[in-house]
């Protein structure tokens, strides 16, 4: 679909997700991380990107169709370091404001039971979110070369 005062696509609209959009210009870090964090494409900024529900994911992000991976297979494994991260953090988070709150009799138990909670969900609760997070880190670390940003490369080794 091409705009009215432009000749260059909008968007992807590629069915069989072998061509992604071209990127003219590579976001900041900072922009990076914001769409991360918020379950976008780092790509694009999509929101759709690459999940159609909370834990089904697709390969390529839905409207620019660049491919997660990047031509890396263990690209899961920085997801789920991002993930413990996150969970982490929020178990330290939740430690500290109950502690703040509860000073100087701080209930013991009740504190446990949140953060065994927040242990139990807290994977499943960042598992989106530390998928795209983790792309905006790898875009960041791995530059785009080239090929990737006119969107030449499908993404497999």
């Amino acid at each position: 679909m091409l705009t009215p005062d432009d000749s260059t696509p909008d968007r992807a609209d590629s069915t069989d997700g072998s061509v992604a959009a071209p990127i003219t210009e590579f976001p900041g870090f900072l922009r990076l991380m914001a769409r991360g964090l918020t379950r976008r494409c780092p790509w694009c900024g999509d929101r759709r990107a690459y999940f159609t529900g909370w834990f089904a994911r697709t390969d390529r992000c839905r409207r620019c169709r660049h491919p997660y991976r990047r031509g890396d297979e263990a690209f899961e494994l920085g997801a789920t370091t991002a993930n413990i991260i996150l969970t982490f953090l929020s178990i330290l988070i939740a430690i500290l404001v109950a502690v703040a709150l509860t000073l100087p009799d701080i209930p013991t138990v009740p504190v446990v039971v949140i953060v065994g909670v927040i242990a139990l969900a807290g994977p499943a609760i960042w598992y989106p979110i530390s998928f795209t997070l983790w792309q905006a880190v790898d875009l960041f670390m791995r530059r785009p070369d080239a090929d990737e940003m006119a969107g030449r490369r499908d993404g497999t080794l």
